[in-house]
């Protein structure tokens, strides 16, 4: 992947959207319509990463020997994460789950929404819905951002008591990069490419902090309590070390 000065570089020199792309919601909500019919009719198939997810929901369910947890799902797509959780946790314990995505998935996203399962646009919404977090979820959701920096500051000053970084992908060299990330249209949310869509390359401009500058915004408000392999996608950037994993934080 190359590398550029800044977002609005890559905008400039390619036809790159953003990751609000009306086409790309609709086949998530279509295949989180399937995903729903399965998870209730099949064995429930769980990837590590989604352990990951699981493990960060029941830390405060133990440590606050509670049975209603409020979580803040940042980029979340359709709630697939939510309606995997739900049915693997016992129904006796509420899971007030608000899901922040883009205008678009959110606007497919509503047509999904439960008594616990809601969607919005942005952070400040999602603090009136619930007041409080008990747990930040976000998996690979910074990177696509215009102002990830500002994101990453908005979600720590949240103060939730755990959080969880899925398919986080830094340099650990000193620089920070601006690229394009390509993918193929088939290849977000869960499962097949729906009927009716044809697969096709999605670029968006993609940001990977410095490791080093990462944490030192992560370190001022939080303990990283556990670091795990993540490797669902393979990154590579000329003249950069790329490395991506998972991290449960605590707030200290």
């Amino acid at each position: 992947m190359p590398s550029y000065s800044n977002y609005e570089d890559i905008l400039k020199v390619s036809n790159c959207n953003s990751y609000n792309d009306e086409e790309l919601a609709e086949v998530v909500f279509k295949k989180t319509l399937v995903f729903l019919k399965k998870i209730k009719s099949e064995v429930i198939q769980i990837t590590d990463t989604d352990a990951y997810s699981l493990l960060a929901v029941i830390n405060p369910i133990l440590e606050n020997k509670t049975n209603c947890i409020n979580i803040l799902d940042f980029g979340g797509a359709c709630g697939a994460h939510y309606f995997q959780l739900r049915s693997l946790i016992e129904n006796n314990i509420s899971l007030n789950w608000v899901v922040v995505e883009t205008s678009n998935m959110v606007k497919y996203g509503k047509k999904l929404e439960t008594e616990e399962l809601s969607f919005c646009e942005n952070i400040s919404d999602a603090i009136e819905k619930l007041g409080h977090f008990d747990l930040i979820h976000t998996s690979g959701t910074l990177h696509c951002l215009s102002t990830p920096q500002i994101f990453l500051s908005d979600l720590l000053n949240c103060n939730s008591k755990w959080l969880l970084f899925n398919r986080l992908v830094l340099n650990e060299q000193e620089k920070d990069i601006f690229t394009i990330y390509s993918s193929m249209l088939s290849w977000n949310g869960i499962g097949e490419l729906p009927k009716g869509h044809v697969d096709r390359i999605i670029k968006y401009p993609f940001f990977i902090f410095s490791e080093r500058r990462f944490y030192s915004f992560l370190n001022i408000k939080y303990k990283v309590i556990a670091k795990f392999n993540e490797r669902t996608r393979i990154y590579s950037v000329k003249s950069a070390k790329i490395v991506s994993y998972g991290i449960l934080c605590k707030l200290k």
